[in-house]
């Protein structure tokens, strides 16, 4: 038995022993499975982190070249441009100190009929890593800048186990910059219903989109070129809606929609917009009480900024030119009956025909001469002796062509504004665009001068430029080049600009101008243009906006009258546009030189998509602010012109929150308010005929808006508050 017992034992431990060897094998292999999952874990983690590294270095390089596009309006090409700062600050989050091993860049036309630019720029670094940078200008939709890194993340354990030697890392990021698209031209604050009423006595058009954060209450006249965002129960889906895009000035159209443009649409229900909270910071620079005729010139009277009691504008009011700067109304502002126009729009005289320039043939509506008002500025010529000074015209006789630009100097006075090259003496010199042409013509052998007579000044003109043409009023308006500035009668400047008033001032009678500067000298007391020959005159060029020697041309010539929805307008009716927005440096022409569409400085070399878009000081702009309980009547009868600037955020008619006003804008074809009107907490009846009586936008509380052919509201981005910072989309 003790035997046996024995032999079972031994039998037990050999069979022990069996089976720890088979342990051994499988905890061999759970090993491995712990090793891989171990490594599986720490290439993951590694992987993770590198994506990690990746995305917040491409989301910051996305919002840096945003940003460096919003100041600098460069994509690349320069130390500025938001492409290098963009890759600067990858490389710096990645710590890729060496910089790039290559840098490849294309560019091309893309969108919609390839009208959109877009860069695209491909760097490469150590270690594998790479960044494309694509920035594609969308216009109106802003600057978008969409970028990706990738990087072969090497794998430390995976390749052990027959896995890959490395796993490929990528991330993406998109931010835009000067984004419109949710800067509708109406918006009401309000969240009652009928927040928002848009009628049509024939029809109503609106360029733009509407938006409420309550109802919307439509009939079938609203022609909407954009989208309706309305809340619960708006019935937004019985306007028509109209082809349109974001060009400035287009003019809607009914579908069928060409290539690149769109349809608007009804977007019911929308979420709310909150009110955008904007300042008016420069009112407390303009604290000086003034009064409405204390500064009479005659025919016009000048305006300056400064706090105004109760102001009507009545019948026989005449005409009163602004100044810039903000007008404070402490007790209403009325406009009500024909004979009186308001405005800080600075005119030639004898405006010219914008389908004849060159030509003696004048506007069929002179802006100053709107409304019944009677106040266009005029001239004349004459032929005076030049003994030894005479004007040379080919050994013989021969017509000269000679036409005038208004110019004066405005500063800007908000120190906080900045850059501000309007603040300092003398401030910024604005030019109007050129006038008719007047023909004159001199003979060689009588020794003859120019005398260029004044007969009614030009409202807010200081000054003249005269330009002359070898070879008459030919029609080619490139032909005239400077010849000298010359102080507007019934005024004095010391030396130098600005000039001040001491009257008397034209009115009917010939005051010649002499003794000018900065061009072709004139020794003579008694003539305007002296000691100039024929074939001195050329060949001439484009100068820039705030020069004018010997040979520079005039600045743009004005544009048709607005043809807004019904084109083209009755002749006669409205008064001609401003040159469109254009950069102010050779090629480029020049654009408007003195009005809403100058920015002082554009930008060098600038961007021609958006030539204004880095400048902070629009020359001659006004702001209306309103206090608490005063509030706005236009009526179609009277007259106000006005246009704000980049200095306001265009912010043309700031009523204060808290404010309950019900306002009425009744727009003829002399009114038009250029810029955003902004009444968070006030009402708006907005109506009229002729023209759009806003280029802009409203934000208020709640509006009703109704009107007759071609009138509504032309929203344009040029006058619209700066669009968002940059901010990442993707």
């Amino acid at each position: 038995m003790r035997s046996f017992a024995g032999g079972e034992l031994r039998m037990k431990t050999a069979e022990r022993r069996l089976q720890e060897g088979q342990a051994i094998v499988l905890i061999a292999l759970l090993i491995l499975v712990l090793f891989a999952m171990l490594g599986l874990a720490i290439d993951s983690g590694r992987a993770y982190v590198d994506r990690r590294d990746q995305q917040a270095a491409i989301d910051a390089a996305a919002l840096a070249a945003g940003d460096w596009y919003e100041n600098y309006q460069s994509v690349r090409g320069s130390a500025n441009s938001a492409i290098p700062q963009a890759a600067q600050i990858y490389q710096n989050n990645l710590h890729l100190y060496a910089g790039p091993t290559s840098d490849t860049w294309s560019t091309a036309k893309v969108g919609v009929g390839n009208n959109l630019d877009q860069t695209t720029e491909v760097f490469g670094y150590s270690g594998g890593y790479q960044l494309t940078v694509v920035a594609t200008n969308t216009q109106f939709n802003g600057y978008q800048f969409t970028l990706s890194t990738t990087h072969p993340l090497p794998l430390a354990f995976m390749q052990i186990f027959g896995g890959p030697t490395t796993v490929t890392i990528n991330a993406t990021a998109t931010a835009i910059v000067g984004n419109q698209r949710q800067t509708p031209a109406l918006l009401t604050l309000s969240s009652n219903s009928c927040a928002l009423v848009l009628t049509g006595a024939a029809e109503l058009t609106v360029l733009g989109d509407v938006y409420t954060n309550g109802s919307a209450c439509i009939d079938s006249n609203l022609h909407e070129a954009g989208n309706c965002y309305g809340g619960a129960g708006s019935n937004c889906n019985v306007a028509q809606y109209f082809c349109y895009n974001s060009t400035p000035g287009f003019v809607p159209y009914p579908p069928p929609c060409l290539p690149g443009d769109i349809q608007g649409t009804a977007v019911v229900p929308a979420p709310t917009l909150p009110d955008p909270g904007y300042l008016a910071p420069s009112v407390p620079y303009y604290p000086t009480v003034q009064g409405f005729n204390q500064n009479n010139r005659d025919t016009w009277t000048e305006m300056y900024p400064g706090r105004y009691g109760t102001f009507h504008l009545s019948g026989g009011a005449g005409c009163a030119f602004l100044d810039p700067g903000v007008y404070t109304w402490t007790s209403d502002y009325k406009s009500d009956s024909n004979g009186s126009l308001l405005s800080n729009e600075l005119k030639p005289p004898d405006e010219e025909s914008a389908t004849a320039p060159g030509t003696t043939a004048i506007a069929a509506k002179q802006f100053w001469n709107m409304n019944g008002v009677g106040c266009a500025g005029s001239f004349n010529l004459d032929v005076t002796p030049a003994p030894g000074l005479a004007m040379k015209h080919q050994g013989g006789a021969g017509n000269w062509g000679i036409e005038l630009t208004s110019v004066r100097y405005d500063q800007f006075v908000d120190p906080n504004i900045g850059p501000n090259p309007c603040f300092a003496a003398p401030g910024c010199r604005r030019e109007s665009a050129p006038s008719a042409c007047k023909a004159i013509s001199t003979a060689d052998a009588s020794n003859q001068g120019i005398i260029v007579n004044i007969t009614q000044n030009s409202p807010g003109a200081q000054y003249y430029n005269v330009y002359i043409n070898p070879n008459g009023c030919n029609g080619n308006a490139n032909d005239f080049s400077f010849v000298n500035r010359y102080r507007a009668p019934g005024f004095v400047d010391g030396g130098g600009p600005p000039a001040s008033p001491v009257g008397p001032y034209p009115n009917g009678a010939n005051k010649p101008l002499l003794l000018g500067t900065g061009g072709w000298p004139c020794a003579l007391a008694t003539a305007t243009i002296c000691s100039i020959a024929y074939n001195g005159l050329s060949p001439n060029n484009l100068c820039f906006a705030q020069v004018r020697t010997q040979l520079c041309q005039t600045p743009d010539d004005e544009t048709p009258p607005q043809c807004f929805s019904n084109c083209p307008p009755p002749v006669g009716l409205l008064s001609q546009e401003n040159a469109p927005m254009n950069l102010q440096y050779p090629p480029s022409t020049g654009g408007d030189v003195s009005n809403e569409n100058y920015c002082v400085v554009s930008p060098n070399p600038g961007d021609v998509n958006s030539p204004c878009a880095t400048a902070r000081v629009t020359a001659g702009a006004v702001q209306f602010y309103f206090t608490n309980g005063s509030c706005l009547d236009q009526n179609s009868g009277g007259a106000t012109y006005v246009y704000a600037g980049e200095q306001y955020n265009w912010i043309v008619i700031y009523e204060v929150p808290g404010s309950t006003c019900s306002n009425n804008l009744n727009g003829g074809a002399s009114t038009q308010f250029i810029g955003t009107i902004y009444s968070p907490s006030a009402t708006w009846d907005i109506s009229g005929g002729n023209r759009s009586p806003l280029a802009g936008q409203v934000i208020c509380y709640e509006a009703k808006v109704s009107g007759s052919a071609a009138v509504g509201i032309d929203f344009n981005p040029n006058y619209a508050p700066a669009p968002p910072a940059a901010r990442l989309i993707n």
